[in-house]
């Protein structure tokens, strides 16, 4: 009994011990939508809005480039979508690469929005308009963003993108709404197939499609990048960042093939010794994806 109590005992403390994220919340609790930070990044600032669509508030975090409180500029946006079981507050890309590539010249002052999509939506809306995650970004929050901050309004000041779930999220908004970016950049995108649902279905599929196959594949990104393929090529920038250790290293590489099938370019790099890491994956990248977007700003702003 004694032994057992020890362990018991010894178990708590390792758990205890373990660093989380406080900013993460999961399914099944009800999505929280406005997240404050526990742990801010220096010069991120939360904020929120009201979403008509849910009749909830909604949080986001920005960050404004050196010099926007002292002139007029506009400046273009990078819209950043957490991934599954986080916030707005949680997996967040390092905003330090970004404010380091500005401090030295390499990147145009930037701002950088993440955005708050529920911890299990996929960022679509689900078949019952409980969670209404891509209204909320696309009808809401950048509405919001383009009336309050002095953005370039239009697609040539707006990039898209986001690590696993938001991978998935930035991918599938950015191929359905080209006439709205300039560029995507998918980490880690979670591509699960609808096939799957079948063999391995998560509580949230049930909840956000129904647990229907037909549902998620009307909200996949093949089946947008097959629908808008005319509008896409040529005109987005794509990039696909993932480990080689990944989990879902085979969604990724479908993409990659499935965006070759249609002759769309894009840019696709695998990374040794990584799974399902933003940290590292982040490490390796440093402001390659913010590069990506200033090469896409700049070429549309002319």
């Amino acid at each position: 009994m004694r032994f057992h109590f020890l362990i018991a005992v010894c178990s708590l403390s390792i758990l205890s011990s373990q660093t989380t994220d406080p900013n993460k919340s999961g399914f099944p609790h009800d999505m929280i939508w406005f997240n404050e930070p526990k742990n801010p990044q220096p010069g991120v600032v939360h904020k929120g809005y009201h979403s008509a669509a849910m009749d909830k508030e909604v949080g986001y975090n920005i960050y404004l480039p050196p010099g926007y409180d002292a002139g007029s500029q506009r400046y273009p946006v990078v819209y950043w979508l957490h991934g599954r079981n986080n916030t707005e507050s949680s997996d967040s890309y390092p905003v330090q690469y970004l404010a380091d590539g500005i401090a030295g010249g390499k990147l145009p002052p930037t701002i950088l929005v993440y955005a708050s999509g529920g911890s299990q939506t996929n960022y679509c809306d689900s078949y019952d308009g409980k969670y209404m995650a891509e209204t909320t970004v696309i009808k809401e929050l950048i509405p919001h963003i383009d009336k309050n901050y002095r953005t370039i309004a239009s697609r040539d000041g707006r990039a898209l993108q986001g690590m696993s779930m938001g991978g998935f999220g930035a991918m599938r908004l950015a191929l359905k709404y080209p006439d709205l970016f300039t560029s995507v950049v998918a980490f880690a995108g979670g591509y699960r197939r609808p096939e799957e649902l079948d063999v391995n279905p998560h509580p949230s599929y049930a909840e956000m499609f129904h647990s229907d196959k037909e549902i998620f594949r009307e909200n996949h990104p093949e089946t947008w990048a097959r629908r808008n393929v005319a509008k896409i090529r040529g005109r987005l920038a794509i990039q696909i960042y993932v480990g080689n250790q990944d989990p879902g290293l085979a969604g990724n590489r479908h993409m990659h093939a499935l965006l070759d099938e249609l002759k769309i370019p894009h840019g696709y790099q695998e990374f040794d010794g990584i799974a399902h890491n933003l940290k590292l994956l982040a490490a390796n990248v440093k402001t390659e994806n913010f590069e990506i977007a200033a090469r896409s700003f700049a070429k549309h702003g002319r």
